[in-house]
């Protein structure tokens, strides 16, 4: 079930915000189609392992689209491009503030022309203010979010090997597009502008257990916790490492019998649910001792058997092959016709008991630039002078 089947999206994207929110929406069904620099295209065309000319990062955020490869500063493209956007439903972009509307494409000139369309727009610190124009990748709202302070030990910040922040907008803005999407369609507004910042999707995503110290306004009665990341803690096993999580009495026991250690048992720090969360570092040095005594098979047979959530640290290799992967088919394999076999993550979301797949594989630079003009009303002429001009690829 491709439940998006007939809505269409145009994009103005790079790297991995944009991109990856309206991948989503590819997959489950809407047409989207890229407009990409003339030459290069996305950067992310050039990111990660790669085969046959084709990124692998690229290819996974960017399957299911069609590329028109344009020169949006060309005034010879300008009405072409207004055809192509007035069959949209959503115009996406995550330029700078204010880049697109210097060609005209920002919100208002859109929005004057097709008042019903959804304008969503995906920056760095927001539109306005002191940061608006500051250039942003992943670290810098990691850094400014709390992500490095969350995941610092001893007072040294760390940032997670990831690109969370950009993946945190990207989902946060696929959801608010299909949101838009709904509220148009129940009559509750026509065309509007969806405006989005990563900063604050990362607030937002951060906020409920990394700030509940900070959660509430003045000092009168308020108790502060240690934070949640003192919990998440790695034991180390004889081949490797593992991850346990203790919180109920009988996770607490049940942990200490398949570790074989009694010392936390009869330690008074470690007595009840909130004397262990207050103590939880002291809590897992006590079953690091112990842990050290067992290959990670075995931990996670005891614990199992004991009722305590644990799982072997996965390499990545070791990812793919996982049965609780391999039985989901939580992972597709397809054909590329320039890169050859690809493996990529299944769509998450299974509607109706139907997986979603991979229609067509992510395209070259400029494909379907003659396919989505002719479209949009472009005669072949029409086409070959834009070509001559220089305005397409």
């Amino acid at each position: 079930m491709e439940p998006l089947a007939g809505i269409r999206i145009v994009e103005v994207t790079t790297n991995a915000a944009g991109p990856m929110a309206t991948g989503i929406l590819a997959d489950q069904g809407a047409d989207v189609i890229r407009i990409e620099t003339l030459g290069a295209g996305d950067p992310a065309r050039h990111v990660g392992g790669s085969r046959g000319g084709v990124s692998s990062y690229f290819a996974t955020m960017n399957r299911n689209k069609r590329s028109l490869a344009a020169d949006l500063k060309h005034p010879d493209l300008r009405q072409p491009l207004y055809e192509l956007i007035g069959t949209a439903d959503v115009f996406v972009q995550n330029s700078r503030p204010g880049a697109l509307a210097r060609y005209g494409f920002g919100y208002e000139d859109l929005h004057a022309a097709f008042p019903d369309l959804i304008y969503v727009s995906i920056s760095g610190f927001g539109a306005t203010g002191p940061a608006m124009h500051q250039r942003v990748y992943d670290p810098v709202i990691q850094s400014v979010a709390g992500f490095a302070a969350a995941q610092g030990e001893n007072g040294t910040p760390a940032l997670v090997k990831t690109i969370a922040s950009d993946k945190v907008a990207a989902v946060t803005a696929a959801q608010a597009i299909s949101a838009a999407l709904l509220a148009r369609a129940l009559g509750k507004v026509g065309g509007h502008h969806v405006e989005l910042s990563m900063l604050d999707a990362s607030l937002q995503f951060l906020w409920p257990e990394v700030f509940w110290n900070n959660g509430f306004v003045g000092e009168d009665g308020f108790e502060p916790k240690p934070l949640i990341a003192d919990f998440y803690r790695l034991l180390p096993a004889s081949d490797g490492y593992v991850t346990l999580m203790v919180v109920g009495d009988e996770e607490f026991k049940g942990a200490c019998d398949g570790l074989e250690t009694t010392a936390p048992l009869e330690d008074p720090r470690f007595k009840t649910l909130a004397s262990r969360f207050t103590h939880y570092a002291a809590l897992f040095e006590a079953f690091e001792q112990a842990s050290v005594n067992f290959t990670s098979a075995e931990i996670v047979a005891r614990m199992d058997a004991a009722g305590v959530p644990c799982a072997k640290v996965n390499t990545l290799d070791e990812v793919i092959d996982d049965p609780r992967v391999t039985h989901r088919d939580s992972l597709i394999e397809y054909d590329h016709p320039d890169a050859g076999r690809m493996r990529q993550s299944r769509p998450a979301a299974i509607f109706d008991g139907e997986p979603n797949g991979v229609r067509r594989p992510c395209p070259a630079l400029g494909q379907h630039t003659d396919e989505v003009l002719r479209g949009a009303g472009c005669s072949d002429d029409a086409i070959a002078a834009l070509r001559a001009a220089g305005a397409i690829g």
